[in-house]
């Protein structure tokens, strides 16, 4: 790996690259692929916790809606640690196993997924929810009258979708200063 690295410093250190710091670049995706490690791990830890839990409030052994709703948000909490995992940077350390261009184009692609991830998964996993939990409502809300369970489904998605949506717009703004930057300057390292 320090091989590796020293060549692309070499490299770097010939062409005289002013603005380029690559063990700040080295640095920033190590935070990057740390941060990543505990948001697997915490998704990873509330997936049976959340299940478990609707599987106690839930009436699912008399409803096949409540056995639905506790279906459809594993699948949906399932389905975002496995984008997440598949989005996870490769170790720094690991980067002797791949030639230089080989590890760059890799940890590009993964941080490029993470945008995707933000820009049309979590949209996806959020109509998942929301429609989990309404299937959920119907079944809890069934003793209360139609107008106070329209309003608690209506309240509910909207509750959903307005988390979703401040959730995004702030991973958003974090990418864009975090990730950005790194990206460009490993766009830089491949056109070398």
């Amino acid at each position: 790996m320090e091989n590796n690295l020293e060549n692309i410093q070499k490299l770097w250190q010939s062409q005289k690259a002013n603005e380029f710091d690559l063990p700040s670049l080295i640095n920033q995706m190590k935070r990057i692929e740390e941060r990543q490690k505990r948001e697997l791990i915490i998704g990873i830890s509330l997936t049976p916790i959340t299940v478990i839990f609707l599987a106690f409030v839930l009436p699912w052994r008399e409803s096949l809606l409540g056995a639905l709703s506790i279906i459809l948000v594993a699948l949906g909490m399932a389905w975002v640690i496995w984008l997440s995992a598949k989005s996870r940077l490769k170790s720094i350390d690991d980067s002797e196993r791949y030639n230089s261009q080989k590890f760059i184009q890799s940890q590009l692609k993964k941080l490029r997924l993470r945008y995707t991830i933000l820009k049309k998964h979590m949209i996806t996993y959020g109509l998942i929810i929301s429609l989990a939990i309404n299937i959920g409502y119907l079944v809890v809300l069934e003793p209360l009258s139609l107008p106070i369970r329209i309003a608690t489904h209506v309240g509910a998605t909207l509750f959903i979708f307005t988390i979703m949506w401040i959730t995004i717009q702030r991973k958003r703004k974090k990418y864009d200063q975090e990730l950005k930057p790194i990206i460009e300057d490993l766009e830089r390292l491949i056109e070398m």
